[in-house]
């Protein structure tokens, strides 16, 4: 279940959407032309190389929404990880060649996003259905933390602001129900509530086999309430970071009932 549709995180608008993507865009490229193209990031099976080739990926299946056609949509988290990787080594060329077509494809991908109904439902993978707000901030998403991927594996500073960042856990939060892990039990119920600077109050109920994603109620009783950054908890929940270094980059327990449970909401979600 899912009530991110209809009373979202946090709200943005077509301009601000287009502008940090233009600006993300613009550092992918710049990045991407200087690092070492056979340099990887510690626990990244991709080199550089191959992860400008998967971003390329990325916007061809806009491009295909675009013109009409279809993509390839995973229907389990584990197997979009496959079709990522099959597609990936189908892309790969040199990366002048790929950033060209990468290039070429802005115009396309920025009039599909601008044309999208404000009551736009999309299909994502994982059986997700999303919104056009989130189907553009997705895009966002890739090159961000695409960008962080390449960065970290030529030891190259790279800051992300936090904007951007609020605006990737909006994605997050309304895609991860898609995500919940098979190792998930009916017994499972764990209710964790979300403070997050300049965002709606939230919260993530993992029970019954599910996982809502929506707005804190007056009803609710949070086991935990967790407080932190964007930038915290979107590395968090795609279990880029642990537990450990999520509280040394700000997340406090800071409330709730059962507060230890928030240990295991991580767990909860397949890693994306």
């Amino acid at each position: 279940m899912n009530d991110t549709g209809y009373i979202a995180l946090v709200d943005t608008s077509r301009d601000e959407l287009r502008e940090r993507i233009d600006e993300a865009r613009q550092r992918f490229y710049r990045l991407a032309r200087t690092a070492d193209p056979q340099a990887r990031r510690r626990g990244l099976d991709w080199s550089v190389h191959q992860v400008i080739a998967h971003v390329l990926c990325v916007a061809r299946r806009y491009e295909a929404l675009a013109e009409g056609r279809d993509f390839r949509r995973a229907r389990y988290p584990r197997e979009l990880d496959q079709i990522n990787q099959e597609e990936m080594v189908a892309a790969m060329a040199p990366i002048p060649d790929l950033l060209d077509e990468l290039s070429a494809l802005e115009p396309v991908m920025d009039a599909f996003f601008d044309g999208l109904p404000d009551d736009y439902v999309g299909e994502f993978h994982c059986g997700a259905m999303v919104s056009g707000v989130v189907a553009q901030i997705n895009w966002l998403f890739d090159l961000i933390l695409h960008a962080e991927d390449i960065a970290q594996s030529v030891d190259v500073p790279w800051e992300i602001q936090e904007r951007d960042m609020l605006l990737l856990l909006r994605e997050v939060l309304e895609v991860a129900p898609a995500y919940l892990s098979a190792a998930v039990t009916p017994t499972t119920n764990i209710c964790v509530a979300l403070q997050i600077p300049d965002a709606r109050p939230y919260v993530v109920h993992v029970h019954d086999d599910i996982a809502e994603s929506r707005p804190r109620r007056p009803d609710d009783r949070p086991d935990a309430v967790l407080k932190a950054p964007a930038s915290t908890m979107v590395r968090l929940l795609l279990q880029r970071i642990g537990p450990v270094t999520a509280a040394l980059h700000g997340l406090r327990i800071v409330g709730g009932r059962r507060p230890w449970k928030a240990l295991r909401l991580q767990s909860c979600f397949e890693p994306a």
